[in-house]
């Protein structure tokens, strides 16, 4: 399978003219995240650096989307970053998620 440049990804979601769900991993050295198009269908699988520049230039250029990630030792500055960016981030806890 060919390796999506962050360019051809964010064309791909730009192309998508509605309202983006993103479910985000959030691990110690890389993350992986799945966009979901508004009928829960599946249009992009990914992994990320679990850094604040590999997360913004990853969700910088990505359309204003709902982004759910569990809670753990990253997520609070995962979610600022996020919230900064202009996404809505939803932090749940694992045991009720």
């Amino acid at each position: 399978m060919k390796k999506l440049t962050t360019t051809m990804i964010q064309r791909t979601l730009n192309e998508q003219d509605r309202r983006l769900t993103i479910g985000l991993d959030v691990g110690d050295r890389s993350s992986s995240y799945c966009v979901l198009g508004e009928a829960g269908e599946v249009l992009l699988e990914q992994k990320v650096s679990t850094t604040p520049q590999g997360t913004e230039k990853t969700f910088g250029a990505t359309p204003r989307s709902r982004i759910a990630l569990e809670t753990g030792t990253h997520s609070p500055w995962v979610s600022r970053l996020l919230i900064e960016l202009g996404h809505e981030a939803i932090v749940a806890h694992a045991r009720n998620a």
